[in-house]
């Protein structure tokens, strides 16, 4: 019969033997070690190709500007169609990782994202490359669903927060990879025609190659990782649970897996899986409807809006990064600046997009794909702080989760005000460099939904909130590029009152003392 508790296996010594025990229980006793670590770095690989795929474009796209003849209006759609394609896919993946699982999501999806977002850098037109974009967009954007659950779900309790906040570190520094990528390949200077697809392979579509690699190589890795055991549990394999926790207890100790203290797993009626029969689309309400019913309503609510805010600040602006630090860069080399906030500089910085005809008589416009190494660097030095961050956050406060965001929130409204009362242009990027790492609360955020909701609605809740926080990505890159031609320092005024609106919304959110009670 059971008789420990999760908190009462802390602490007992793994040589006695147990008849049975739930999955977290048994988590526990299998420890953090060799196994765990190794899966953190995949999984930690696994949402960077992700955001190599949806962040990377911005760069791809930049430097195709000549070859594919790109308007303003089709740079913005090829820039964002990865968010589309995250919206466009999210809720499906949910609903594969809630039912199929966790392994296989990742698995099928990164092989699949691989192979479009190959194909895509040899995209004859801007039009073939949306298509292609989209589409392995769509399949790339299940590591929400999948990296993190399967992660959470195979680690104990009491490391399971850290070991998310990690994982959240190399998806950080996504654009920063790309940057690092692009540094050397972009100022290449070789073209081949390819002869029957009618284009010139330039050193952009060899970028976009290798910003697809990593996606095949996290589909090989995962085939060295086990399904996660709570999932197998919640769909009534306990003997396959069972297995892989043995399999895990075997690799963190050394010790033989028959040796492994729990001898049965019991049913947690709570984790139980929602019955799969019937259609997909009555399978996926099954899956959607409890988040917005009792008890689930209240924390889905404050997470959902928790999400908006800070996806529509942290993804919107980080889009604007190179615009902005271009600006800024071009006053500052020219020599002015003195006495401007960075709104000013925006404002009054060159643009350089017209030149005057041979003839001297009429500006025309010229076409202009080379990216400035400062546009690289500045993305470089972002991912360096955002991820030095994240993992600082990551070592320090996975107990104090709530605490943590409401600080992180609260830094990033008082630096949108700065940039706008100090009248210095570095110190006005420096402080929309402190603006942008709102963004390090989507860690936090993922922790959130792995603790509040049930391993059956776990996948499903995970990939809902990733469609709200990339459409409500999508449309704050538009509304900021519209807003700041319009009235820049309103613009970030407006972005601090929202932020400090999150601030009190995640007071609400339950506390590490109530999470631990609720295990």
């Amino acid at each position: 019969m059971h008789q420990k508790t999760g908190k009462e296996f802390e602490g007992v010594e793994k040589k006695k033997i147990w008849n049975s025990a739930t999955v977290e229980e048994a988590l526990t006793l299998t420890g953090f070690g060799k196994y765990n670590f190794a899966l953190l770095l995949v999984c930690s690989w696994t949402l960077q190709a992700m955001g190599m795929d949806l962040f990377g474009s911005s760069f791809v796209v930049s430097a195709a500007v000549c070859d594919l003849a790109l308007s303003m209006q089709q740079r913005a759609l090829l820039t964002a169609m990865p968010l589309v394609g995250v919206v466009a896919g999210a809720h499906f993946w949910g609903y594969v990782s809630d039912t199929k699982g966790r392994k296989l999501t990742l698995v099928l999806s990164m092989s699949i994202g691989f192979v479009f977002a190959s194909l895509s850098s040899f995209s004859p037109d801007w039009k073939t490359m949306a298509c292609l974009k989209l589409i392995s967009s769509i399949f790339t954007s299940a590591s929400n669903s999948g990296a993190y659950t399967l992660l959470g779900e195979s680690c104990p309790a009491r490391s399971r927060g850290r070991s998310l906040l990690l994982c959240t570190c190399l998806m950080m520094c996504s654009q920063a990879v790309v940057a690092v990528l692009a540094y050397p390949i972009l100022p290449l200077e070789f073209s081949y025609w390819i002869d029957f697809l009618g284009i010139q392979y330039r050193p952009w579509r060899l970028l976009a190659l290798v910003m697809a690699l990593p996606c095949a190589a996290t589909a090989c890795l995962l085939q060295f990782f086990h399904e996660s055991p709570k999932f197998l549990a919640s769909q009534g394999r306990y003997e396959e649970s069972l297995k892989v926790l043995k399999s895990i207890y075997a690799v963190n100790s050394g010790d033989r897996a028959d040796n492994f203290p729990v001898k049965k797993l019991i049913e947690d009626e709570e984790n139980q899986a929602q019955g799969s029969e019937g259609s997909i689309l009555k399978s996926l309400y099954k899956q959607t409807v409890p988040l917005f019913k009792p008890p689930l309503l209240k924390n889905t609510m404050k997470l959902f809006y928790l999400v908006i805010v800070i996806y529509m600040t942290g993804s919107g602006f980080i889009l604007w990064l190179p615009y902005i630090m271009n600006n800024l860069f071009s006053v500052l080399e020219s020599g002015g600046g003195q006495g401007m906030n960075l709104c000013t500089v925006i404002r009054f910085s060159t643009q350089g997009v017209l030149a005057v005809a041979q003839n001297g008589t009429a500006p025309v416009e010229v076409c202009n794909d080379t990216i400035q190494d400062t546009t690289l660097l500045s993305a470089m030095s972002y991912g360096a702080l955002a991820s030095t961050a994240n993992l600082v956050l990551s070592l320090t406060c996975g107990g104090r989760k709530r605490v943590g965001m409401m600080c992180i929130l609260a830094g990033s409204a008082l630096a949108a005000v700065l940039l706008n009362v100090i009248q210095v242009p570095i110190a006005g990027g420096i402080f929309f460099f402190f603006f942008l790492l709102c963004a390090l609360t989507m860690g936090i955020l993922s922790v959130y939904f792995v603790e509040l909701y049930p391993t059956s609605l776990r996948g499903m809740a995970s990939c809902l909130s990733i469609m709200l926080g990339r459409s409500s990505a999508f449309l704050g890159v538009n509304a900021i590029g519209a807003l700041i031609s319009y009235d820049c320092e309103s613009t970030f005024y407006v972005w601090a009152v929202l932020l400090l609106s999150a601030v009190a919304v995640a007071w609400f959110l339950p506390t590490e003392k109530k999470l631990a009670d609720d295990q």
